[in-house]
Protein backbone atom coordinates (compact mmCIF):
# COMPACT_ATOMS: atom_id res chain seq x y z
CA UNK A 1 0.00 0.00 0.00
CA UNK A 2 1.31 3.46 -0.91
CA UNK A 3 2.27 5.35 2.26
CA UNK A 4 0.40 8.59 1.44
CA UNK A 5 -3.22 9.33 0.63
CA UNK A 6 -3.70 11.38 -2.54
CA UNK A 7 -5.77 14.49 -3.17
CA UNK A 8 -6.35 15.24 -6.86
CA UNK A 9 -6.65 18.90 -7.78
CA UNK A 10 -7.65 20.33 -11.16
CA UNK A 11 -7.66 16.94 -12.90
CA UNK A 12 -10.51 16.24 -15.26
CA UNK A 13 -11.55 14.43 -18.41
CA UNK A 14 -9.23 11.81 -19.88
CA UNK A 15 -6.41 12.82 -17.54
CA UNK A 16 -8.56 12.09 -14.49
CA UNK A 17 -9.49 8.65 -15.79
CA UNK A 18 -5.86 7.85 -16.55
CA UNK A 19 -4.75 9.02 -13.10
CA UNK A 20 -7.39 6.92 -11.38
CA UNK A 21 -6.20 3.87 -13.30
CA UNK A 22 -2.50 4.47 -12.60
CA UNK A 23 -3.10 5.14 -8.92
CA UNK A 24 -5.19 1.99 -8.52
CA UNK A 25 -2.47 -0.08 -10.17
CA UNK A 26 0.05 1.19 -7.61
CA UNK A 27 -2.31 0.72 -4.62
CA UNK A 28 -2.66 4.46 -3.97
CA UNK A 29 -5.77 5.57 -2.09
CA UNK A 30 -7.49 8.70 -3.45
CA UNK A 31 -8.80 10.68 -0.50
CA UNK A 32 -10.63 13.37 -2.50
CA UNK A 33 -10.83 15.20 -5.82
CA UNK A 34 -11.19 18.97 -6.25
CA UNK A 35 -11.77 21.10 -9.31
CA UNK A 36 -9.17 23.68 -8.32
CA UNK A 37 -6.62 24.76 -5.73
CA UNK A 38 -8.91 27.26 -4.03
CA UNK A 39 -11.72 24.77 -3.56
CA UNK A 40 -9.22 22.24 -2.15
CA UNK A 41 -7.88 24.78 0.34
CA UNK A 42 -11.36 25.90 1.38
CA UNK A 43 -12.66 22.37 1.91
CA UNK A 44 -9.65 20.85 3.65
CA UNK A 45 -8.95 23.91 5.80
CA UNK A 46 -12.55 24.19 6.95
CA UNK A 47 -12.51 20.61 8.15
CA UNK A 48 -15.02 19.23 5.66
CA UNK A 49 -14.74 15.51 5.14
CA UNK A 50 -13.05 14.17 2.04
CA UNK A 51 -16.38 12.70 1.02
CA UNK A 52 -18.23 16.03 0.89
CA UNK A 53 -20.10 16.80 -2.29
CA UNK A 54 -21.12 20.33 -1.30
CA UNK A 55 -21.53 22.89 -4.04
CA UNK A 56 -19.18 25.34 -2.32
CA UNK A 57 -16.20 22.98 -2.41
CA UNK A 58 -17.02 21.59 -5.85
CA UNK A 59 -15.31 18.33 -4.89
CA UNK A 60 -16.09 14.84 -6.13
CA UNK A 61 -15.77 12.23 -3.37
CA UNK A 62 -14.25 8.89 -4.30
CA UNK A 63 -13.43 7.49 -0.85
CA UNK A 64 -15.16 7.32 2.54
CA UNK A 65 -14.28 9.97 5.08
CA UNK A 66 -11.37 9.15 7.35
CA UNK A 67 -9.32 11.01 9.92
CA UNK A 68 -6.74 13.28 8.38
CA UNK A 69 -3.56 11.36 7.54
CA UNK A 70 -0.17 12.49 8.80
CA UNK A 71 0.65 13.64 5.29
CA UNK A 72 -1.19 13.97 2.00
CA UNK A 73 0.17 13.95 -1.51
CA UNK A 74 -1.44 16.67 -3.63
CA UNK A 75 -1.45 15.83 -7.35
CA UNK A 76 -2.18 19.11 -9.09
CA UNK A 77 -2.83 19.75 -12.78
CA UNK A 78 -2.23 23.26 -14.10
CA UNK A 79 -2.83 24.47 -17.65
CA UNK A 80 0.11 26.87 -17.91
CA UNK A 81 3.05 28.50 -16.14
CA UNK A 82 0.86 31.53 -15.39
CA UNK A 83 -0.97 29.42 -12.78
CA UNK A 84 2.19 28.38 -10.88
CA UNK A 85 1.55 30.82 -7.98
CA UNK A 86 -1.31 28.47 -7.03
CA UNK A 87 1.31 25.88 -6.10
CA UNK A 88 2.96 28.36 -3.73
CA UNK A 89 -0.41 29.12 -2.17
CA UNK A 90 -1.25 25.44 -1.70
CA UNK A 91 2.16 24.78 -0.19
CA UNK A 92 1.81 27.68 2.24
CA UNK A 93 -1.49 26.33 3.56
CA UNK A 94 -0.22 22.73 3.82
CA UNK A 95 3.50 22.89 4.64
CA UNK A 96 5.24 19.53 4.71
CA UNK A 97 2.68 17.93 2.40
CA UNK A 98 4.29 17.02 -0.96
CA UNK A 99 2.93 18.35 -4.24
CA UNK A 100 3.25 16.53 -7.57
CA UNK A 101 2.58 18.93 -10.44
CA UNK A 102 1.23 17.79 -13.81
CA UNK A 103 1.79 20.38 -16.54
CA UNK A 104 2.52 20.69 -20.25
CA UNK A 105 6.03 22.15 -20.26
CA UNK A 106 6.63 22.00 -23.99
CA UNK A 107 8.17 25.21 -25.20
CA UNK A 108 9.45 26.29 -21.78
CA UNK A 109 12.18 24.18 -20.20
CA UNK A 110 12.20 26.44 -17.13
CA UNK A 111 8.73 25.42 -15.98
CA UNK A 112 9.85 22.42 -13.83
CA UNK A 113 12.45 24.61 -12.08
CA UNK A 114 9.93 27.41 -11.52
CA UNK A 115 7.41 24.90 -10.15
CA UNK A 116 9.90 23.53 -7.64
CA UNK A 117 10.74 27.06 -6.55
CA UNK A 118 7.03 27.50 -5.84
CA UNK A 119 6.96 24.38 -3.67
CA UNK A 120 6.37 21.37 -5.96
CA UNK A 121 8.18 18.22 -4.86
CA UNK A 122 8.05 16.58 -8.29
CA UNK A 123 7.01 17.73 -11.78
CA UNK A 124 5.63 15.33 -14.39
CA UNK A 125 5.20 16.79 -17.85
CA UNK A 126 2.19 16.00 -20.00
CA UNK A 127 1.17 13.95 -21.86
CA UNK A 128 1.40 11.55 -18.92
CA UNK A 129 3.92 8.72 -19.25
CA UNK A 130 3.25 5.80 -16.88
CA UNK A 131 6.90 5.08 -16.08
CA UNK A 132 7.74 8.72 -15.38
CA UNK A 133 4.64 9.14 -13.20
CA UNK A 134 5.46 6.00 -11.19
CA UNK A 135 9.02 7.19 -10.66
CA UNK A 136 7.74 10.50 -9.29
CA UNK A 137 5.29 8.67 -7.01
CA UNK A 138 8.03 6.40 -5.71
CA UNK A 139 10.41 9.27 -5.02
CA UNK A 140 7.76 11.15 -3.04
CA UNK A 141 6.72 8.01 -1.20
CA UNK A 142 10.30 7.28 -0.24
CA UNK A 143 10.94 10.84 0.92
CA UNK A 144 7.71 11.51 2.81
CA UNK A 145 6.48 8.06 3.79
CA UNK A 146 9.41 5.85 4.74
CA UNK A 147 8.48 2.16 5.07
CA UNK A 148 7.49 1.09 8.58
CA UNK A 149 8.46 -2.55 8.07
CA UNK A 150 11.94 -1.74 6.85
CA UNK A 151 14.53 -4.43 7.58
CA UNK A 152 17.64 -5.90 6.01
CA UNK A 153 18.07 -9.66 5.61
CA UNK A 154 21.49 -10.95 4.57
CA UNK A 155 21.72 -14.35 2.86
CA UNK A 156 25.33 -15.49 2.77
CA UNK A 157 27.05 -18.69 1.78
CA UNK A 158 29.69 -19.98 4.19
CA UNK A 159 31.42 -21.77 1.32
CA UNK A 160 31.39 -21.14 -2.42
CA UNK A 161 28.88 -23.00 -4.58
CA UNK A 162 26.44 -23.81 -1.78
CA UNK A 163 23.47 -22.30 -3.65
CA UNK A 164 23.06 -19.12 -1.59
CA UNK A 165 22.09 -16.99 -4.62
CA UNK A 166 19.27 -19.35 -5.61
CA UNK A 167 18.00 -19.34 -2.05
CA UNK A 168 18.24 -15.54 -1.81
CA UNK A 169 16.18 -15.15 -4.99
CA UNK A 170 13.44 -17.44 -3.80
CA UNK A 171 13.38 -16.25 -0.19
CA UNK A 172 12.99 -12.66 -1.41
CA UNK A 173 10.28 -13.64 -3.89
CA UNK A 174 8.34 -15.64 -1.29
CA UNK A 175 8.41 -12.69 1.12
CA UNK A 176 7.17 -10.29 -1.56
CA UNK A 177 4.28 -12.52 -2.60
CA UNK A 178 3.19 -13.46 0.91
CA UNK A 179 2.92 -9.81 1.97
CA UNK A 180 0.70 -7.81 -0.44
CA UNK A 181 1.62 -4.45 1.13
CA UNK A 182 5.40 -4.95 1.20
CA UNK A 183 8.00 -3.84 -1.34
CA UNK A 184 11.04 -6.13 -1.59
CA UNK A 185 14.40 -5.46 -3.22
CA UNK A 186 16.95 -8.23 -3.72
CA UNK A 187 20.44 -6.73 -3.95
CA UNK A 188 23.43 -8.65 -5.23
CA UNK A 189 26.63 -7.57 -3.52
CA UNK A 190 29.00 -9.45 -5.80
CA UNK A 191 31.53 -7.02 -7.28
CA UNK A 192 32.14 -9.11 -10.40
CA UNK A 193 30.38 -11.77 -12.46
CA UNK A 194 26.95 -11.19 -10.92
CA UNK A 195 24.40 -13.98 -11.29
CA UNK A 196 21.00 -12.39 -10.78
CA UNK A 197 20.51 -11.19 -14.39
CA UNK A 198 21.29 -14.69 -15.67
CA UNK A 199 19.16 -16.48 -13.08
CA UNK A 200 16.16 -14.20 -13.74
CA UNK A 201 16.69 -13.61 -17.47
CA UNK A 202 16.82 -9.80 -17.33
CA UNK A 203 19.14 -7.10 -18.65
CA UNK A 204 19.51 -4.40 -16.00
CA UNK A 205 19.95 -0.82 -17.11
CA UNK A 206 22.45 -0.26 -14.30
CA UNK A 207 24.22 -2.45 -11.75
CA UNK A 208 25.95 -1.95 -8.43
CA UNK A 209 29.05 -1.00 -10.43
CA UNK A 210 27.53 2.31 -11.55
CA UNK A 211 26.22 3.00 -8.05
CA UNK A 212 29.31 2.10 -6.03
CA UNK A 213 31.81 3.92 -8.22
CA UNK A 214 30.12 7.21 -7.30
CA UNK A 215 28.23 6.19 -4.16
CA UNK A 216 28.66 9.52 -2.35
CA UNK A 217 26.99 11.48 -5.16
CA UNK A 218 24.08 9.28 -6.25
CA UNK A 219 20.51 10.26 -5.44
CA UNK A 220 17.35 8.23 -4.94
CA UNK A 221 16.18 8.97 -8.47
CA UNK A 222 19.23 7.27 -9.96
CA UNK A 223 19.04 4.49 -7.38
CA UNK A 224 15.44 3.83 -8.40
CA UNK A 225 16.46 3.63 -12.06
CA UNK A 226 19.02 0.97 -11.16
CA UNK A 227 16.31 -1.34 -9.82
CA UNK A 228 15.02 -3.92 -12.28
CA UNK A 229 11.38 -4.94 -11.63
CA UNK A 230 10.65 -8.66 -11.80
CA UNK A 231 7.00 -8.62 -10.72
CA UNK A 232 4.91 -6.08 -8.83
CA UNK A 233 6.59 -5.09 -5.54
CA UNK A 234 9.67 -7.24 -6.23
CA UNK A 235 12.76 -5.75 -7.86
CA UNK A 236 16.44 -6.60 -8.03
CA UNK A 237 19.65 -4.62 -7.92
CA UNK A 238 22.09 -6.70 -9.93
CA UNK A 239 25.82 -7.01 -9.49
CA UNK A 240 28.08 -6.23 -12.48
CA UNK A 241 27.42 -9.39 -14.48
CA UNK A 242 29.64 -8.42 -17.42
CA UNK A 243 32.58 -7.23 -15.35
CA UNK A 244 35.62 -9.44 -14.74
CA UNK A 245 37.78 -6.93 -12.84
CA UNK A 246 36.01 -5.89 -9.63
CA UNK A 247 35.60 -2.29 -8.52
CA UNK A 248 37.66 -1.35 -5.48
CA UNK A 249 35.21 -0.39 -2.73
CA UNK A 250 35.17 -0.26 1.06
CA UNK A 251 32.76 -1.63 3.63
CA UNK A 252 31.56 1.93 4.21
CA UNK A 253 30.64 2.24 0.52
CA UNK A 254 28.60 -0.97 0.60
CA UNK A 255 26.86 -0.02 3.85
CA UNK A 256 25.94 3.36 2.35
CA UNK A 257 24.46 1.58 -0.66
CA UNK A 258 22.35 -0.57 1.66
CA UNK A 259 21.25 2.52 3.58
CA UNK A 260 20.06 4.11 0.33
CA UNK A 261 18.19 0.94 -0.64
CA UNK A 262 16.32 1.05 2.67
CA UNK A 263 14.62 4.21 1.44
CA UNK A 264 13.23 2.37 -1.58
CA UNK A 265 11.70 -0.77 -0.07
CA UNK A 266 10.25 -2.35 3.05
CA UNK A 267 12.45 -5.44 2.94
CA UNK A 268 16.00 -5.56 1.56
CA UNK A 269 17.38 -9.05 0.92
CA UNK A 270 21.13 -9.11 0.34
CA UNK A 271 22.83 -11.83 -1.67
CA UNK A 272 26.25 -11.73 0.03
CA UNK A 273 29.06 -13.55 -1.83
CA UNK A 274 31.35 -15.79 0.20
CA UNK A 275 34.52 -13.68 0.33
CA UNK A 276 35.41 -13.80 4.04
CA UNK A 277 36.73 -10.23 3.75
CA UNK A 278 35.82 -7.12 5.74
CA UNK A 279 32.89 -6.32 3.44
CA UNK A 280 31.47 -9.82 4.03
CA UNK A 281 31.59 -9.60 7.83
CA UNK A 282 30.68 -5.91 8.11
CA UNK A 283 27.62 -6.48 5.92
CA UNK A 284 26.46 -9.41 8.02
CA UNK A 285 26.96 -7.44 11.23
CA UNK A 286 24.93 -4.52 9.85
CA UNK A 287 21.97 -6.68 8.73
CA UNK A 288 18.89 -7.09 10.92
CA UNK A 289 18.74 -10.82 10.19
CA UNK A 290 21.40 -13.19 8.86
CA UNK A 291 20.90 -16.46 7.01
CA UNK A 292 24.07 -18.55 6.71
CA UNK A 293 23.88 -21.15 3.94
CA UNK A 294 26.00 -24.30 3.86
CA UNK A 295 25.89 -27.97 2.94
CA UNK A 296 26.41 -31.38 4.55
CA UNK A 297 30.14 -31.23 3.95
CA UNK A 298 33.08 -30.90 6.32
CA UNK A 299 34.24 -27.53 4.85
CA UNK A 300 30.74 -26.09 5.31
CA UNK A 301 30.41 -27.33 8.88
CA UNK A 302 33.74 -25.78 9.82
CA UNK A 303 32.86 -22.55 8.01
CA UNK A 304 29.49 -22.35 9.80
CA UNK A 305 31.30 -22.27 13.12
CA UNK A 306 34.02 -19.89 11.96
CA UNK A 307 31.57 -17.33 10.55
CA UNK A 308 29.25 -17.57 13.57
CA UNK A 309 32.21 -16.95 15.90
CA UNK A 310 33.31 -13.91 13.85
CA UNK A 311 29.82 -12.43 14.14
CA UNK A 312 30.38 -12.05 17.88
CA UNK A 313 27.26 -13.81 19.06
CA UNK A 314 24.87 -12.16 16.56
CA UNK A 315 21.85 -14.45 16.13
CA UNK A 316 21.97 -16.25 12.79
CA UNK A 317 19.70 -18.66 10.96
CA UNK A 318 21.81 -21.60 9.81
CA UNK A 319 20.42 -23.24 6.68
CA UNK A 320 21.53 -26.54 5.20
CA UNK A 321 20.95 -26.49 1.45
CA UNK A 322 20.48 -29.65 -0.66
CA UNK A 323 19.86 -31.61 2.51
CA UNK A 324 19.92 -35.41 2.35
CA UNK A 325 18.48 -36.98 5.53
CA UNK A 326 20.08 -40.33 4.67
CA UNK A 327 23.64 -39.04 4.49
CA UNK A 328 25.49 -40.95 7.19
CA UNK A 329 27.16 -38.87 9.88
CA UNK A 330 25.60 -35.59 8.70
CA UNK A 331 22.03 -35.88 9.97
CA UNK A 332 20.27 -32.75 11.20
CA UNK A 333 20.24 -33.76 14.88
CA UNK A 334 23.99 -34.44 14.91
CA UNK A 335 24.83 -31.20 13.10
CA UNK A 336 22.68 -29.18 15.49
CA UNK A 337 24.60 -30.69 18.40
CA UNK A 338 28.01 -30.14 16.74
CA UNK A 339 27.26 -26.48 16.02
CA UNK A 340 25.29 -25.88 19.21
CA UNK A 341 22.45 -24.50 17.12
CA UNK A 342 19.00 -25.99 17.71
CA UNK A 343 17.39 -23.64 15.21
CA UNK A 344 19.08 -24.99 12.08
CA UNK A 345 16.75 -25.42 9.08
CA UNK A 346 17.05 -27.46 5.90
CA UNK A 347 16.19 -27.15 2.22
CA UNK A 348 15.91 -30.47 0.44
CA UNK A 349 17.88 -31.47 -2.62
CA UNK A 350 15.81 -31.12 -5.81
CA UNK A 351 18.20 -30.55 -8.68
CA UNK A 352 15.57 -31.03 -11.40
CA UNK A 353 13.14 -28.38 -10.09
CA UNK A 354 15.82 -25.82 -9.30
CA UNK A 355 17.59 -26.30 -12.64
CA UNK A 356 14.34 -25.98 -14.59
CA UNK A 357 13.44 -22.71 -12.84
CA UNK A 358 16.94 -21.25 -13.30
CA UNK A 359 17.08 -22.24 -16.98
CA UNK A 360 13.76 -20.48 -17.59
CA UNK A 361 14.74 -17.41 -15.58
CA UNK A 362 11.92 -17.79 -13.05
CA UNK A 363 11.57 -18.05 -9.29
CA UNK A 364 10.50 -21.52 -8.18
CA UNK A 365 7.01 -20.28 -7.28
CA UNK A 366 6.33 -19.46 -10.93
CA UNK A 367 7.79 -22.62 -12.41
CA UNK A 368 7.69 -25.41 -9.81
CA UNK A 369 4.97 -24.36 -7.33
CA UNK A 370 4.48 -27.89 -5.97
CA UNK A 371 8.12 -28.77 -5.41
CA UNK A 372 9.31 -29.77 -1.94
CA UNK A 373 12.30 -27.45 -2.24
CA UNK A 374 9.91 -24.49 -2.63
CA UNK A 375 7.97 -25.65 0.43
CA UNK A 376 11.18 -25.66 2.47
CA UNK A 377 12.22 -22.22 1.20
CA UNK A 378 8.77 -20.83 1.94
CA UNK A 379 9.08 -21.96 5.56
CA UNK A 380 12.40 -20.11 5.83
CA UNK A 381 10.90 -16.96 4.31
CA UNK A 382 7.90 -17.02 6.63
CA UNK A 383 10.14 -17.47 9.65
CA UNK A 384 12.14 -14.41 8.62
CA UNK A 385 9.06 -12.26 7.90
CA UNK A 386 5.96 -13.91 9.42
CA UNK A 387 2.50 -13.51 7.93
CA UNK A 388 -0.56 -12.80 10.03
CA UNK A 389 -2.47 -16.08 10.20
CA UNK A 390 -5.93 -15.07 9.03
CA UNK A 391 -8.16 -16.25 6.24
CA UNK A 392 -8.10 -12.89 4.49
CA UNK A 393 -4.30 -13.01 4.19
CA UNK A 394 -4.42 -16.56 2.88
CA UNK A 395 -6.97 -15.58 0.29
CA UNK A 396 -4.90 -12.62 -0.89
CA UNK A 397 -1.79 -14.78 -0.93
CA UNK A 398 -3.44 -17.37 -3.16
CA UNK A 399 -4.90 -14.69 -5.38
CA UNK A 400 -1.52 -13.01 -5.90
CA UNK A 401 0.15 -16.28 -6.89
CA UNK A 402 -2.73 -17.20 -9.16
CA UNK A 403 -2.71 -13.82 -10.84
CA UNK A 404 1.02 -13.93 -11.58
CA UNK A 405 0.86 -17.47 -12.90
CA UNK A 406 -2.10 -16.67 -15.13
CA UNK A 407 -0.42 -13.49 -16.38
CA UNK A 408 2.68 -15.40 -17.41
CA UNK A 409 0.71 -18.23 -18.96
CA UNK A 410 2.23 -20.88 -16.70
CA UNK A 411 0.26 -24.06 -16.15
CA UNK A 412 -0.33 -25.15 -12.54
Amino acid sequence: MYPLNVVLVGCGGDLLQLLRLELSVHAVRIEAEFLGVESAIASLRSGESAGSKSKSSKSRSVAPATSEPAKRLFIVHLDSAHELPAIKRLSSFFPGHPILLLIDARGDANIPIMAMRMGASQVVTLPLQADDFKLALDCIGNQFGLPSKNQVIAVAGVTGGCGATTLAINIAFEISQAHPDVRVVLAELSLQMGKLPLYLNVEPRYTTYELLKDIHRIDLYFMQQALTPIVDRFSILAGPYQTVTPLSVSSADVLLLIECLQQLADIIVLDVPCTYDSIYFDTLMAADKVVLVGEQKVPSIRAFQMVADKLEGKPVQMLLNRYDPDLSGFGLARLKAMLNNNDMMTVCSDYASVSTAVNQGLPLRLREPRSQVLSDIHQVAMKLVPVQADSDTKTRHSSVFGGIIRALGISR
